[in-house]
């Protein structure tokens, strides 16, 4: 639907228009939805955050300006719930990215052994992430796990792009070496000749 179409739809629904707003729930539900589950990885909680994305809408429809696109309106209200949401269960999940639903989702072989690993893997760096201070662990949770540009990046943290770039380049040191204290004791309690 062109943005033109969805301005009508959107200026039906501030009149009052109760099938309007069906129309542009219609109109939006995909996209919306889509950014949910790339931010969340998990369908369940990503339906959850739509719903709440709408009401949002439905209860700021009167603030909406038509300065720029509703679209990206609405885009920018659900950003700002998906962070919001990440911050709530940071402490309880430390990453919203890895849950069991995520880890089945990732390619991997049939090989068990492989997808062990992969698992434990991912584990170790959901762990290393809930260490790091929350504005780096944010960095790489929307730039590497829900796939923002860096453009977006910066016009979501109001930084210059090279302020992202780098900040981005510390965050995933630091989560590397995060990883790298991990895995050093269970390196130093291999016993010799065994086999990592």
């Amino acid at each position: 639907m062109t943005n033109e179409a969805l301005e009508r739809i959107v200026e039906r629904c501030r009149a009052g228009d109760d099938h309007a707003w069906e129309e542009l729930v219609d109109a939006t539900a995909s996209d919306l939805y889509r950014m949910a589950v790339s931010f969340t990885r998990h369908r369940g909680e990503a339906e959850d955050l739509t719903q709440e994305v709408f009401l949002k809408l439905w209860q700021n429809l009167h603030r909406y300006e038509p300065g720029s696109t509703f679209r990206a309106w609405a885009f920018r209200i659900a950003r700002n719930m998906f962070v919001d949401a990440y911050r709530r269960a940071r402490n309880e999940r430390k990453a919203t990215w890895v849950d069991p639903e995520f880890l089945e989702s990732l390619p991997g072989g049939d090989d068990p052994h492989t997808s062990t690993v992969r698992q434990q893997r991912l584990e170790m760096a959901r762990s290393a992430l809930g260490r790091l201070p929350e504005d780096l662990a944010k960095l790489i949770l929307l730039r590497d796990f829900a796939d923002w540009s860096y453009e977006e990046l910066a016009e979501e943290l109001t930084l210059p792009l090279g302020t992202v770039k780098s900040r981005l380049n510390r965050a995933r040191r630091e989560l590397a070496a995060v990883m790298a204290t991990q895995l050093t004791p269970r390196a130093a309690m291999t016993p010799v000749g065994a086999r990592p």
